[in-house]
């Protein structure tokens, strides 16, 4: 079976190689911008599925894979950072706190979806200076992120600890989706 993965991500992409390497890649164009009232799992839940089902619809014969990771902060949903200046402010309320970082991941055959689980890590920063996070934001690295960072490039040094796996803070739990995926590929 044909297996199509529902994302633009190029770090979902390289992870998903890990499980697998036979899979075509088809983003989903969908509306990712979270409501006012919206609650964070449910959200990523329903954008992931929304992914799915977009890319799903026009390929009914392939097995299709979306995810859609968020971070949080309380109940304040960060997704990627408009510019550098919004990239430094999100970043520094991160600082000396716990934020959670969260994935949706879907499958979906012939529109309709199949599986679908979220997974969830806490992650401490440690106390950030406003220089280290304007560095950080200037250079970009940030902007298409959700909550501004990636865990896997030099903001790896702001991450006092985690609770979780680490490869969902990098866009794909894998354990999850090998799992998801086990009964298909």
């Amino acid at each position: 079976m044909n297996l199509i993965l529902a994302s633009a991500s190029p770090r979902r992409r390289e992870l998903l190689q890990q499980i697998t390497p036979n899979f075509d890649v088809f983003p989903a164009a969908v509306d990712e911008s979270p409501g006012p009232l919206q609650v964070p799992g449910l959200y990523a839940l329903d954008t992931a599925s929304a992914k799915a089902k977009f890319i799903s619809d026009q390929n009914p014969e392939a097995l299709v894979f979306g995810a859609d990771t968020i971070v949080c902060l309380g109940t304040k949903i960060f997704g990627k950072p408009r510019d550098s200046i919004e990239n430094y402010n999100m970043l520094m309320q991160f600082s000396n706190r716990q934020h959670v970082v969260g994935t949706a991941v879907v499958i979906a055959r012939a529109g309709e979806i199949l599986n679908r689980e979220f997974v969830v890590t806490k992650v401490l920063f440690r106390k950030l200076s406003a220089k280290e996070v304007n560095e950080y934001s200037a250079s970009g690295n940030g902007l298409d992120k959700a909550g501004g960072y990636g865990i896997q490039d030099k903001a790896g040094k702001f991450v006092e600890a985690i609770d979780g796996c680490y490869y969902n803070v990098v866009g794909l739990p894998l354990a999850t989706t090998a799992r998801l995926l086990e009964g298909y590929i």
